[in-house]
């Protein structure tokens, strides 16, 4: 078994759904559909508990990304 990956303007979504329900019936064994734009990448609760704990133990020097004699427009 192959697994093919397609991405379809929105525009063209419908016609492509229509062809894939015609070829399903003995070609296509199973398909699915993901929206890439509106994906939420989330993190686990250990991920976000390293990142807090991160965060907290830094240093207000460490907190710091420029100061005002270093930043020049």
């Amino acid at each position: 078994m192959k697994t093919v990956e397609l991405q379809i303007e929105d525009t063209n979504f419908d016609a492509f759904l229509t062809v894939i329900n015609n070829l399903k019936d003995g070609l296509i064994k199973n398909f699915k559909v993901q929206d890439f734009d509106n994906i939420i990448e989330t993190v686990s609760d250990e991920e976000q508990q390293y990142y807090k704990d991160l965060i907290t133990n830094m240093s207000e020097d460490d907190k710091q990304i420029s100061s005002k004699e270093t930043f020049v427009i």
